[in-house]
């Protein structure tokens, strides 16, 4: 039996969404960063996996088509923050690293959003923001047991 779904619900997260992507984007601005919050997620998967990851992973992590990751990389690679290599165990494909302006960047980027994150969850104590972090949680793991 489904329960009737909350209306403030949908419309409170999409609005806690957007409050946080302006905030990241204002930040960014003021620190003279010239990047939108998804260049910044991208920065974020490579530096997790540096030599690991490719573009296919950055694209299926980033529910985007391998042709906008392809243009997004190339677009880091002009300005110096990524660089692309020839996976040696594949030819075709390309491993993904960020040059040290890159590690700069996504550095700053990521003192950005942390500051960002405690601005927007300092009215909920450390339990309140476990709980919110498990009941999200609860949710996406709901969505993996549907079909798609």
């Amino acid at each position: 039996m489904t329960r009737p779904v909350n209306p403030d619900l949908p419309e409170n997260l999409m609005a806690l969404f957007e409050h946080l992507r302006n905030q990241l984007q204002m930040g960014l601005l003021a620190q003279g960063i010239d990047l939108a919050p998804p260049d910044i997620r991208l920065l974020e998967l490579i530096a997790e996996a540096e030599g690991l990851i490719n573009l296919q992973d950055v694209g299926r992590q980033m529910c985007r088509d391998k042709a906008l990751i392809t243009r997004k990389v190339r677009e880091m690679e002009s300005r110096g923050l990524v660089r692309r290599e020839r996976n040696p165990g594949d030819q075709r494909s390309f491993q993904l690293f960020l040059t040290e302006a890159g590690k700069v960047v996504h550095a700053q980027a990521q003192a950005i959003l942390a500051c960002t994150h405690d601005r927007l969850f300092a009215p909920l104590d450390a339990e309140e923001q476990r709980c919110m972090a498990h009941l999200l949680q609860r949710c996406l793991d709901a969505q993996e047991e549907l079909p798609q």
